[in-house]
């Protein structure tokens, strides 16, 4: 049930009204009303594939790789298809790979710079989707210059 103030966004406004959403934003506490929109989660077999994916590269930033390895997926654009690729248990991820991560600053497609975790998991998830296997150390193809 909404809550209104005097005229309505004259004042204060809440909640939803039918299928009409109200509420304030940004510092000026500017009201606001939008039509409501249901979120979509198709759960599609590429989007939980690509969930997986960065799962598992958190997981390997970590070092919690299972026994039995850990399981990517590379994405061939040419036909598309997806690769099923394994990651042994035994490969683990040194602090001296995460240092060099945390050099390295990475560009995210919204323009912001990333470091350490967030710029392993960005880099290599770009290069499973473009049918490239992940490294541990990141390559020149992503990095800016190191201060």
């Amino acid at each position: 049930m909404a809550k209104i103030n005097l005229p309505l966004l004259s004042q204060i406004a809440k909640n939803k009204l039918g299928d009409v959403v109200f509420f304030r934003r940004g510092d000026f506490n500017i009201n606001v009303a939008r039509i409501r929109v249901i979120p979509a989660n198709p759960r599609t077999a590429d989007q939980q594939k690509v969930r997986h994916n960065f799962a598992t590269l958190s997981k390997i930033w970590l070092g919690r790789i299972d026994a039995g390895g850990a399981i990517l997926y590379k994405y061939d654009a040419a036909t598309e298809t997806w690769t099923e690729i394994t990651i042994d248990s035994s490969e683990t991820f040194t602090d001296t790979e995460r240092e060099a991560w945390k050099t390295y600053v990475h560009v995210s497609k919204q323009g912001h710079k990333v470091t350490g975790k967030y710029s392993f998991i960005g880099v290599n998830m770009q290069r499973l989707y473009n049918n490239q296997n992940p490294w541990k150390t990141p390559g020149v193809e992503f990095a800016l210059a190191t201060s």
